[in-house]
């Protein structure tokens, strides 16, 4: 699947236009598909858990690159770029950005920019309306917040988005494909179709010598094609009890129906494999891993060595080599 269907972003788009208002809410006068959108803001509707925990904000936040070291020229120098990805209307790039603002110490310079994106106009024009006097109150500084609609299933990613974002954030859009796979009968797939272009996208736009880390904040104690995933160097899991969250940090909506009994989410933090070619590598460890150099047709005996000749598998892509591969194995006579 190359971008969500057309039907999938109305979904979204009446699912958002059909939250109620939020109490002492004004309506501002303008085009009226907009009005009707934001007449409609939610801006307390939260997935798998609310944002205002200085607890759980502290914690999504110390996984961020470090400050910049003038001696260690690899980290990032000038703005710190952080995307959210299907941020719908939740608060959490908003809350994020006033939490580090209000921790930052002088020897952090750096400036941090912030993106929140959905495939949703509508919720777009909700956030965009919901947070517009705290967006222009930074008009003057460094540090900024914007929303933007992104699609991030596009096999068309615009180059404005590849390799930019120091941390990528998502807290829900991972757990609703899982939840859209399994309820199309592709969940039983060791890695769901709908994940893959996620990922590779996710590896894109994560900026490249930097500690780029992309940051799941999930209800669920595995994730498989997140662990197998070839894009990522290093995937760590930390498990958060929320009965421990600050303020009203809680278990909130979940697709996942044990994890809406539990009182545990999980952050994973995934940090980029630059080696990874999200074009021409096969995405996960256990697809044609079990292929090398010295493995053998059962048929004629050749050797992948053989097979290949004098051609690099990287050259072509080694999906590539290992469709040919397999091609060969079955076909062989």
């Amino acid at each position: 699947m190359a971008e969500q269907k057309t039907k999938t972003k109305e979904y979204w788009d009446s699912f958002y236009l059909a939250l109620p208002p939020t109490d002492n809410q004004s309506v501002p006068e303008g085009n009226p598909n907009t009005t009707n959108a934001i007449r409609n803001e939610a801006p307390d509707l939260e997935w798998i858990v609310k944002t205002d925990s200085p607890e759980l904000l502290d914690t999504i936040l110390s996984l961020f690159p470090s400050s910049d070291n003038e001696k260690d020229e690899a980290k990032p120098h000038g703005p710190v770029n952080v995307l959210e990805v299907g941020c719908g209307v939740s608060q959490l790039s908003v809350c994020l950005l006033r939490r580090l603002l209000l921790k930052k110490h002088e020897k952090d310079r750096r400036a941090y920019s912030f993106v929140a994106t959905d495939v949703s106009p509508v919720c777009i024009e909700q956030n965009r309306f919901r947070d517009g006097a705290y967006i222009t109150s930074l008009q003057n500084t460094d540090d900024g917040i914007s929303y933007e609609v992104l699609d991030v299933l596009t096999q068309n990613m615009d180059n404005t988005y590849k390799n930019q974002y120091a941390v990528i954030i998502d807290k829900g859009t991972l757990d609703t494909f899982l939840f859209r796979s399994k309820r199309s009968k592709k969940g039983s797939e060791s890695h769901p179709p709908l994940l893959t272009p996620l990922l590779n996208n996710v590896h894109r736009m994560l900026r490249s010598g930097c500690e780029a880390r992309y940051i799941i904040i999930s209800p669920r104690a595995k994730i498989k094609s997140v662990r197998d995933f070839r894009g990522f160097a290093n995937v760590s899991r930390m498990k958060i009890n929320t009965t421990f969250l600050g303020c009203s940090g809680a278990l909130e909506k979940s697709n996942n129906k044990q994890a809406k009994q539990s009182k545990s989410i999980y952050v994973y933090e995934c940090s980029k494999d630059e080696s990874y070619n999200p074009d021409k590598d096969l995405p996960y460890s256990d697809s044609g891993s079990n292929i090398d150099d010295e493995t053998t047709c059962p048929k004629c005996e050749m050797s992948f060595k053989d097979f290949r000749g004098k051609v690099n598998v990287h050259d072509q892509g080694e999906a590539v080599w290992v469709r040919r591969w397999k091609n060969h194995c079955v076909h062989c006579k």
